[in-house]
């Protein structure tokens, strides 16, 4: 569990940093139709990331970690097309508001995979190397 807190500690950091750069970027003009899906796009990969990363954290060896690791990232990928498809559909239709959701998800994706590679180098191998 030690795992998982300092991984929620470090995505907390992240999703601090990218709430004060969507609050910067309010405050120009060309960004202002973007802002409500950007803050929407910010809470969803965060709870993604946090469901993802809790299961990814209790993974005892490699090849569990790697199964799990891949499933959640095949699934957040749906999950965040459907969030764009919907969006488009009830909200905006411009083909620019892809960009704040694009932004938001690799900065969650490249943070979390990192991490989770930290996390999974201290765990052990299946034993059955060949």
């Amino acid at each position: 569990m030690t795992k998982f807190r300092h991984f929620v500690k470090s995505l907390l950091k992240l999703t601090f940093a990218m709430a004060v750069v969507l609050f910067a970027l309010g405050f120009f003009n060309f960004f202002i139709p973007y802002i409500v899906v950007s803050w929407f796009s910010l809470a969803f990969f965060l709870g993604l990331t946090l469901f993802s990363g809790y299961y990814n954290s209790r993974s005892i060896k490699k090849p569990f970690f790697l199964n799990i690791f891949f499933g959640t990232l095949a699934v957040k990928f749906l999950l965040s097309l459907g969030f764009i498809f919907t969006y488009f559909i009830l909200f905006d239709p411009t083909k620019w508001v892809i960009l704040p959701i694009m932004f938001i998800f690799f900065a969650y994706k490249s943070s979390e995979t990192l991490l989770l590679v930290r996390f999974a180098k201290d765990l052990p191998d299946d034993g059955m190397e060949g």
